[in-house]
């Protein structure tokens, strides 16, 4: 196959997987995931202003952090006025665990099945205490019926949990033993909900618990995480588990969608979604919490902004100053173990020891392009001969969807062609 055959394959692929349907375990800084639900950060960034500014989050930490976003959750969360009730969940999920695939069908909790909305008294889904009722969040009280935190999940996997708490241990229970079961899933993407039950229970910890002094109105005391709730008695083994699921298994689209969704229902929304390294930045002084600093350098933004990880690792999203991920082998790490995707620019980092540095060449430390791209580099000219971008061959097709649709000249190293897109 010569390389203008493999070019148009490439393409065509790419047009059916343009009709294909939407992987709604895309993680939030993917490009599919960004793609796929953009009004997300909107939203997001209208939420957190003044003193609960992103800018002036990352500037707290510990008690104080808790403190700023206790007090948001407080005046943005409305299930405290009793106008909200467990009842109510059960008809609201199909606004708000929507699937984006199938009008009407929700997403389930823990399996991702894509599965009716509309409630037959239990029989395929029921509600999911992610913070059990026996531990603290009776339906009857607010906890109990927040829509962040009380899930439709699968009948059959619901019963399977009780009310254990999460963990890895033989006596806690751990979401990755369930299947992901979503013929849409891709394999690529196809995630846990590790992280998913570990961002809950932060929210709920920060919106019912206290710290430093800091509770608000909705203040329930068994939603003491760093004391009495880790543990096979509590709802978490550890907090530095906590972290670690949090930290390797990143927001995904799923939980984008939802978290929408469950602030146009109740007001607020799960900081941890949207911006993960909050939970690092106020658990990082907690007993048995082991933290290290990450250093990025060279030409690169990162996604989500971690600058801290725990012992466990993380994984993060690297974009070059001209909107492409870094290519394989220009991504070095020190302080951990790393695997890079460049496909989809993911960075994962485990086995942490200590400081951990991720170094992405700089535009001032190559020279030309393909010191900068590889053998594989492509310019993409209109067909009136203006050079548009430069791209790699891997990176072709996402170059192009973010063109106007027509006639595109393609340079290689080894010919020039015209390609319809």
């Amino acid at each position: 196959m010569n390389r203008h055959t493999l070019i148009v394959s490439t393409l065509l692929c790419f047009s059916l997987y343009t009709y294909a349907g939407i992987d709604m375990q895309a993680h939030v800084a993917s490009d599919e995931g960004r793609q796929s639900y953009a009004a997300y950060e909107s939203k997001q960034s209208a939420y957190y202003t003044d003193d609960a500014a992103y800018d002036q989050l990352m500037s707290l930490s510990g008690d104080d952090l808790f403190g700023v976003l206790n007090a948001l959750m407080g005046r943005t969360c409305l299930i405290g006025q009793g106008r909200f009730t467990y009842n109510s969940l059960r008809d609201q999920y199909k606004y708000v665990d929507k699937d984006l695939n199938t009008s009407g069908n929700i997403i389930g909790y823990y399996d991702g099945r894509s599965m009716s909305g509309v409630w037959d008294q239990g029989s395929t889904w029921n509600r999911e205490h992610t913070w059990p009722q026996s531990k603290g969040a009776n339906s009857g009280i607010p906890m109990g019926h927040d829509m962040q935190s009380v899930r439709p999940t699968s009948t059959a996997v619901n019963s399977d949990r009780g009310n254990a708490a999460y963990g890895e241990g033989a006596k806690y229970y751990d979401p990755n033993v369930v299947s992901i079961n979503n013929t849409e899933y891709k394999a690529v993407n196809m995630g846990s909900y590790r992280g998913d039950a570990a961002r809950v229970i932060l929210y709920d910890y920060v919106v019912y618990g206290e710290a430093g002094g800091h509770q608000n109105s909705l203040y329930n005391g068994n939603a003491q995480l760093p004391d009495e709730k880790l543990g096979t008695g509590g709802v978490f083994e550890s907090l530095a588990i906590l972290l670690r699921w949090h930290m390797q298994d990143p927001p995904s689209l799923t939980e984008m969608v939802r978290n929408d969704g469950a602030q146009n229902y109740q007001g607020n929304r799960n900081p941890f979604i949207d911006y993960p390294e909050l939970a690092v930045l106020m658990l990082r002084t907690e007993r048995n919490v082991t933290t290290y600093g990450v250093t990025y350098t060279g030409d690169v933004s990162v996604s989500p902004r971690y600058t801290l990880t725990t012992a466990g690792g993380f994984v993060c999203y690297l974009t070059d100053t001209e909107g492409h991920h870094p290519e394989a082998g220009m991504v070095t790490v020190t302080g951990g173990t790393a695997q890079y995707d460049a496909t989809m620019g993911r960075l994962i980092v485990t086995n942490v020891q200590g400081a951990v540095t991720v170094t992405t060449p700089s535009d001032d430390q190559e020279t030309g392009t393909e010191a900068l791209y590889g053998d594989g580099a492509v310019t993409v000219y209109t067909n009136m001969g203006v050079p548009v971008c430069r791209t790699t061959e891997g990176a072709l097709h996402a170059t192009l969807r973010d063109l106007p649709a027509g006639l595109y000249i393609i340079q290689t190293r080894e010919q020039t062609f015209k390609i319809l897109y």
